[in-house]
């Protein structure tokens, strides 16, 4: 073999090798673009992942006292805490039940008008204040449709409450005394629920009144 035909294998072969390299390069410069571009949409993916947990913010609270009125002004008088004490055999002058207008109003907005028994009477002492809890039971059928279907409340007599004297006289003496109940839901300042309430005698004439002052809200068709 001529050295020229030698010196032309010798290049040839060369090129090829030249060649063979730059296409591993290229191939590897094409696996490395794309695997770039997967890094680059999964980091896009976590980025949007994230900022929408973090834009989500806390669940909602569910505020049970949400749409109740506030117990203020004439709300607070009709609804205010008392056990009248005829219910407890104290003899003391009042309208009759028929001509008592808080009665009649009571009657046409509580969410429960019914008998109720007590059933518990507990106390919470903190120093030398004192509240009592009663825990009544709901009668059934009620005296006027009943806007909630709970047939249990626990009414909260506080220093302040209208019935604070009749329940520290009586004390656990109000366990199994049934009254006629007015019992009505409100908001709290927190936005919670809170009850407040009347009792009143169980007796015919009150019953009476009150079906007296259904029937004038359906006459009034108000």
């Amino acid at each position: 073999m001529s050295k020229t035909s030698r010196a032309l294998e010798l290049s040839t072969a060369a090129s090829s090798v030249t060649r063979a390299h730059r296409t591993q390069r290229a191939q590897c410069t094409q696996r490395t673009q794309r695997a770039q571009r997967t890094l680059a949409t999964l980091a896009t993916l976590i980025t949007l992942a994230v900022t929408a947990g973090c834009d989500q913010g806390p669940p909602a609270r569910t505020v049970a006292g949400a749409g109740l009125p506030h117990w203020e002004a004439r709300p607070r008088q009709i609804f205010d805490d008392n056990i009248d004490p005829a219910a407890v055999g104290l003899s003391m002058d009042g309208p009759s039940p028929r001509s008592d207008a808080f009665l009649r109003e009571r009657a046409q907005t509580a969410d429960v008008v019914a008998r109720v028994r007590v059933n518990t009477v507990t106390v919470d002492s903190m120093g030398e204040q004192q509240s009592y809890h009663l825990g009544i039971q709901v009668g059934v059928p009620t005296l006027t449709e009943a806007k909630v279907s709970d047939r249990s409340f626990e009414l909260s007599i506080r220093p302040t409450s209208g019935a604070f004297g009749i329940a520290r006289a009586f004390d656990s003496r109000l366990r199994g005394k049934t009254f006629i109940g007015f019992v009505k839901r409100f908001s709290a300042e927190d936005g919670d629920m809170e009850i407040h309430w009347h009792l009143s005698p169980d007796t015919a004439e009150v019953v009476a009144a009150i079906k007296e002052a259904m029937a004038l809200r359906e006459i009034s068709g108000s």
